[in-house]
């Protein structure tokens, strides 16, 4: 039986290669992590994954397999129409108790849906050619150092440094946590002989260290958010799950406002972020009201300066069933082409 964790990620035995089950036979990498020649093509923009195409050529990949490169829990599986078609991304936790997150992207299908345990070499889709067919079939193939959102690109992809720091080569990866060179952790001891049972309370889980909450795919055990009833809201395919809603700013008087609560497993310091999508025209003035366990602070953000990223509103004291984060659309602004994103928010346990 598969070991997990206390959040339910199953345990790593090893990696495997994406396709080509077990060892990638019969594919080739035609672009690879920070590739000089794609940074080249394509403009100023440093691949963040690896591309993965059948030695055979063309399209004759086209609905072949893709599979688990290890057991893990999916963690986004859905559609994304920014060319990059259907993505799997799936959660993976080591012996060692880091995790890291493995992205299959340009799928044709997903065999797979959100919250699933897998295992290795479990197929979860096919090759596809992203979306509206933009690409000639390959699977576009990630394994990342930190918990980024389905789908990530700019302005990431622009700073080499960035990329480094956030992805692996998923190669060298691979090779290097192939099945058998990891250190599995003991196996709890069976006894040899019957011992009388002896009720004692069970020790509860580690807190959760990051808390989401989403506008509109909230998981229900992280928190939950609130909107004004009007007519005024808008969704787009873009944001931290791939879908975000919307209003216009208003220049005198408030008509619209969101507001995420957080449900916190314990008191402590936590960072609030907030997830701000690739929307424009964007407010400039976009003031979130964060309330904790110390009072209330409100910070402003230029939604225009950032695409399809967390920015940080600071580090406060939170207690459990307390706080929120406040956003309206009352920005000060007299044009009324501007928008405001109303998308996910962030809490990362620092103290």
């Amino acid at each position: 039986m598969t070991q997990e964790t206390s959040d339910g990620v199953p345990i790593s035995d090893g990696f495997d290669f994406p396709v080509g089950k077990p060892d990638g036979q019969g594919y080739y990498v035609a672009a690879g992590l920070v590739d000089e020649e794609y940074f080249r093509n394509q403009g100023g923009v440093w691949h963040p994954g690896e591309d993965w195409n059948a030695r055979t050529g063309g399209d004759s990949d086209l609905g072949a397999p893709v599979y688990a490169i290890s057991n893990g829990k999916v963690i986004w599986a859905d559609y994304n129409p920014k060319s990059w078609g259907n993505i799997v991304l799936i959660e993976h936790a080591l012996p060692d108790g880091t995790h890291t997150w493995s992205q299959y992207a340009h799928l044709n299908q997903i065999m797979v849906s959100n919250g699933q345990k897998v295992a290795r070499g479990q197929q979860i889709g096919t090759i596809g050619k992203g979306a509206n067919n933009v690409y000639v079939a390959h699977l576009h193939f990630e394994i990342r150092k930190n918990n980024l959102s389905a789908g990530n690109w700019t302005p990431m992809v622009k700073d080499r440094n960035q990329v480094l720091a956030n992805y692996y080569y998923p190669t060298d990866f691979i090779k290097s946590h192939r099945p058998g060179m990891l250190t599995q952790p003991a196996a709890p001891a069976q006894p040899v002989q019957p011992q009388p049972v002896v009720q004692t309370p069970s020790a509860p889980p580690p807190p959760r260290a990051q808390v989401i909450v989403d506008s509109q795919r909230t998981d229900p055990s992280m928190g939950r958010f609130r909107r004004a009833r009007t007519d005024d809201w808008y969704s787009a395919p873009a944001g931290a799950f791939s879908s975000t809603i919307w209003t216009h700013v208003s220049a005198a008087q408030e008509r619209n406002w969101g507001e995420w609560q957080p449900f916190l497993p314990q008191a402590g310091q936590w960072q609030v972020s907030a997830f701000i999508p690739d929307q424009n025209p964007p407010t400039t003035n976009a003031r979130y009201r964060i309330t904790h366990a110390d009072g209330q602070a409100e910070i402003a953000i230029n939604q225009g300066k950032f695409d399809n990223q967390w920015v940080s509103l600071g580090t406060y004291r939170f207690e459990p069933g307390r706080g929120s984060v406040r956003l309206s659309d009352l920005t000060g602004e007299t044009s009324p082409n501007l928008k405001i994103a109303f998308d996910a928010m962030r809490w990362v346990l620092v103290g």
